[in-house]
């Protein structure tokens, strides 16, 4: 066999088993979000201001870290629990980078170099809410795609759940055997799991039949914790192994588009740009697109290219967390086309533009 073949197979791989961990990573969280979170919790505690709004999805990068491998999974329950379009993307570019482990790792391997540091999650977070203003207009069912949007179609309240099986209430009028578990709007099915209210009327009804009879019976409890915890732990099983296997079904090609560039393109090709910056820039960003590496490790690949003007290692380790190819993948499967085209153009034009200002500047040198 070919050894470039076998090259290919194997970069594939390590692209898409370094990316897997953070992808199961982010399923989970996504999916304990899903299951445990209410929407009108979620609702309540989002500014309702566009400053707000942005500022608490960049400050919220900070204490929920996301690979960029893993964010985009969380980020669509995120819209689909109620929370704004701006907000929820302000948080999708800047949390692969301004979470604290990748801020260390990107200290360490620019050997202490604060400034790199600082600037690497300066231009990301300004990215971030550049493009969150982009969609401040955009409502959720005009970002998520129709089959991921949580919309009334998955479940027939339109709370966002795919399905009714978490007792979650709604304000109105009891659910019942006419107008279906939810209120649905259109018929939702009957949950596969029964509804704990259904479970504890059938527990109590049996010593209420007994005593009615004149038998002594002795008083049964309902284990409302333990049906309550069974279906949430189904329902973060099931929603966790949609979210990983649609992901991933986006990450294979974009793990084997990158390894086909690392395998066939030659190391001297990106000689002819180290001289100077306004070829540099471009030409690592363009590498940061193409070779995927996730956050954590992004900046050790970038701190290698010592050839290379700082602005244009800068423009690397800031493009690359929020565009590659695994993303765009992910973002295709995610997002309508009007979002997708905001992520991919501009974070590269906001990216291009402090990098290129940096440079002439003189910093960082």
């Amino acid at each position: 066999m070919d050894v470039r073949l076998i090259h290919l197979a194997q970069t594939a791989l390590a692209v898409f088993l370094e990316a897997l961990p953070f992808l199961v990573l982010g399923s989970l969280v996504s999916a304990c979000m899903e299951v445990f979170v209410p929407r009108a919790w979620v609702e309540r505690r989002v500014p309702k201001s566009l400053p707000g709004a942005l500022a608490f999805g960049v400050a919220l990068g900070t204490v929920l870290p996301t690979c960029e491998c893993g964010v985009v999974p969380v980020v669509r329950r995120m819209m689909g629990k109620g929370v704004p379009v701006p907000a929820a993307v302000a948080y999708m570019l800047a949390a692969p980078v301004v979470n604290p482990v990748v801020m260390v790792s990107t200290w360490v391997a620019f050997r202490g170099d604060m400034l790199m540091t600082g600037l690497r999650a300066a231009v990301v977070a300004a990215t971030a809410v550049a493009v969150g203003i982009s969609v401040r207009r955009m409502v959720v069912g005009g970002a998520l795609r129709a089959h991921v949007s949580g919309g009334p179609d998955a479940c027939g309240c339109g709370c966002g759940h795919d399905d009714a099986e978490f007792g979650h209430a709604h304000a109105g009028p009891a659910s019942g055997p006419a107008s279906g578990q939810g209120g649905g709007q259109g018929g939702a099915q009957a949950p596969l799991l029964p509804q704990f209210s259904e479970v504890q009327a059938a527990m109590m009804a049996v010593p209420a039949a007994s005593a009615a009879a004149g038998a002594a019976s002795p008083t049964l409890i309902p284990p409302a914790a333990a049906v309550s915890r069974a279906a949430q732990v189904h329902g973060v099983a099931r929603h966790m192994t949609a979210d990983l296997l649609d992901a991933c079904a986006w990450l294979l090609p974009g793990a084997l588009a990158a390894a086909a560039f690392r395998t066939f393109t030659p190391p001297e090709a990106l000689f002819l740009f180290m001289d100077t910056p306004a070829l540099a820039i471009p030409a690592l960003m363009g590498l940061a697109v193409l070779l995927s590496v996730c956050s954590e490790a992004d900046a050790f690949v970038a701190a290698s290219f010592v050839g290379f003007p700082a602005s244009a290692r800068l423009a690397f380790v800031a493009l690359g967390p929020m565009l590659d190819l695994k993303l765009m993948a992910m973002y295709g499967a995610a997002f309508r086309r009007g979002l997708v085209l905001r992520l991919v153009v501009l974070p590269t034009l906001c990216v291009w533009a402090a990098c290129m200002l940096l440079a002439g500047l003189g910093v960082p040198e």
